[in-house]
């Protein structure tokens, strides 16, 4: 199986043009208002495009933002997927007829049945959590935890980066990977040797 590359968190068009040349699967930009990462809606417009043309998927990161809200994003930004990451009834955001991708913190996905569902009606994102931040923290967590809960369906984040991601692969293959604080030089903005480094290796180690 190979295991997909999702990178999150761009803002700058030159970094996602930089993006769009590395073999990914996934760019992700972040539409929650006054974060450090909020991308600008004509960039994110202009990065829909880029990507299109480099095949690779956009996705719309919402945080307990309704389904008005996000239909007037994409009426700006022909998103192909769309990141809920707060509280959201994930049958309330079917009626935009976008693929889904729902965080969902550790514990929440070992107690429930969800990785025991053949009939998912969203993909999944397991990112680690704290007091302050439904994800997004930078932090990595136990990813032995996962190991008989069906981590091959998911997209696995938090405190992901070069140095770590082999570690991980080792242990479990997932469907997705996704990286934002781990391939930058300062928030919001891209280190282009970090984000090379982090496609290689995952591309790399699938191709064993």
């Amino acid at each position: 199986m190979k295991t997909g590359i999702k990178l999150c968190g761009f803002k700058h068009l030159e970094d996602i043009n930089y993006a769009s040349s590395l073999d990914i699967d996934y760019l992700g930009m972040i539409f929650v208002k006054n974060l450090p990462r909020t991308v600008d809606i004509n960039v994110a417009n202009s990065a829909a495009d880029i990507c299109k043309n480099n095949n690779i998927k956009t996705v719309g990161v919402f945080l307990n933002q309704g389904v008005t809200e996000i239909s007037e994003v994409l009426e700006s930004v022909d998103l192909d997927v769309i990141q809920l990451h707060g509280n959201e009834n994930i049958s309330d955001y079917h009626e935009l007829n976008k693929p889904i991708i729902k965080r969902i913190n550790l514990s929440d996905y070992i107690k429930s049945d969800i990785c025991h569902d053949a009939d998912r009606e969203c993909m999944y994102l397991v990112d680690s959590t704290n007091d302050q931040m439904q994800g997004g923290t930078g932090r990595s967590f136990d990813w032995n935890q996962l190991l008989d809960f069906a981590p091959e369906s998911l997209f696995i984040a938090g405190g992901l980066k070069p140095d770590n991601i082999i570690e991980l692969l080792r242990l479990i293959t997932p469907m997705c990977v996704d990286v934002s604080s781990g391939i930058e030089y300062k928030i919001g903005h891209k280190d282009y040797a970090l984000m090379s480094d982090f496609v290689n290796k995952v591309r790399t180690y699938n191709e064993k």
